[in-house]
C-alpha cells in the first residue's frame, strides 16, 4: 500500500510528482479524482485568503458568534431536526424518537397509543351494544316507535311512564314547541319498573360513550408529550453529536489522504 498526501500548500510540481508516482506503480487517477483533487487546492487557497469568512462559516455551524470562536469547537454532523421529530410524533407518537435514534424511550408512546385506541374501540362497542338493548327494550315494554328516533327522545321516555304524563309537564312549564302530538311519538311502559330498567341501561350507554371521548383526549395529550419529548431528543440529539464527533479543520488546512493498493 503507497499512501499520497496532498497537503495544504502543495503547488503545481509536488501535484506532478503525485501523478508520477502513481503512474510509475501503474495507477491512473480518474478524472473525477483529478476534478476533485483541484477543487481541494481551489478550497486550500480560498481558505487561507478568506480566512474571516471561514471562521464565520465554522461558527454557524457551532452556534457560535466568531468572536467566542476558537477553533478548537467541533462541527455537527447528521443533525436532527427538532421540529421534524415534533411533527412526526404529533402524527404518530414515538416516531420522532425513532428519527431521534431514542426509540427505547418513544416505545413507551407507541405502547400508549396503541393501547388507548384498543380501549377506545372497546369503550365505544360496549356503549353501542348497551345502546342498542336499551333501545329494544324500549320498544318491547313501552310500545314506542325508535326507529329514527332522536337522542332527546329516549331520555324523554326514560324519565316520563307515557307521553300524556310528558305532555302534561311541558304545558305546565309553558314548553308548547316541545308537546309530542304524532302518533309515532307515544309510549306507554308496562309499568315504572320497566321504565326504570330502561333509564339505567340509557345512562349506562351514555357513562360509556363519555368514556370514550375520555380517552381520546388522553390520546391527544399522548400526541403532544410525544411530540414535545421527540423535539427535545432531537435536541439532545445535536447537541451530542455537537461534542462527540471532530470539528472542522483548523488552520494547518485541508488535506485529502488517498491510498493506492498492490
Amino acid at each position: 500500500m503507497t499512501e499520497f498526501r496532498a497537503m495544504e500548500g502543495v503547488s503545481g510540481s509536488k501535484n506532478a510528482s503525485l501523478k508520477a508516482k502513481a503512474s510509475k506503480f501503474g495507477v491512473k487517477l480518474p478524472a473525477g479524482l483529478f476534478v476533485l483533487l483541484c477543487g481541494m487546492f481551489i478550497l486550500s487557497g480560498l481558505n487561507e485568503a478568506f480566512p474571516q469568512s471561514r471562521m464565520e462559516l465554522r461558527a454557524k455551524l457551532i452556534g457560535k458568534s466568531p468572536a467566542g470562536f476558537t477553533g478548537s469547537e467541533p462541527a455537527v454532523v447528521g443533525r436532527k431536526s427538532p421540529m421534524l421529530a415534533a411533527l412526526a410524533s404529533m402524527a404518530v407518537p414515538g416516531l420522532g424518537e425513532l428519527y431521534a435514534g431514542r426509540y427505547d424511550i418513544g416505545k413507551y408512546s407507541t405502547i400508549t397509543e396503541v393501547s388507548l385506541w384498543v380501549l377506545y374501540t372497546g369503550l365505544e362497542l360496549y356503549s353501542d351494544q348497551v345502546r342498542n338493548d336499551a333501545i329494544n327494550y324500549a320498544r318491547l315494554y313501552s310500545g314506542a316507535q325508535v326507529a329514527g328516533k332522536p337522542g332527546q327522545f329516549f331520555v324523554d321516555i326514560g324519565n316520563f311512564l307515557n307521553t300524556s304524563d310528558y305532555n302534561v309537564k311541558k304545558v305546565h312549564d309553558g314548553y308548547y314547541g316541545l308537546i309530542y302530538t304524532s302518533p309515532s311519538d307515544q309510549w306507554q311502559w308496562q309499568s315504572d319498573a320497566n321504565r326504570t330498567q330502561f333509564k339505567s341501561l340509557r345512562i349506562k350507554a351514555d357513562t360509556y360513550l363519555n368514556y370514550g371521548r375520555y380517552a381520546l383526549a388522553v390520546i391527544f395529550l399522548n400526541h403532544l408529550v410525544s411530540a414535545i419529548d421527540a423535539g427535545r431528543l432531537a435536541a439532545n440529539f445535536n447537541a451530542s453529536a455537537a461534542t462527540s464527533v471532530g470539528g472542522l479543520p483548523n488552520s494547518e488546512g485541508i488535506y485529502l489522504k488517498l491510498a493506492a493498493g498492490f
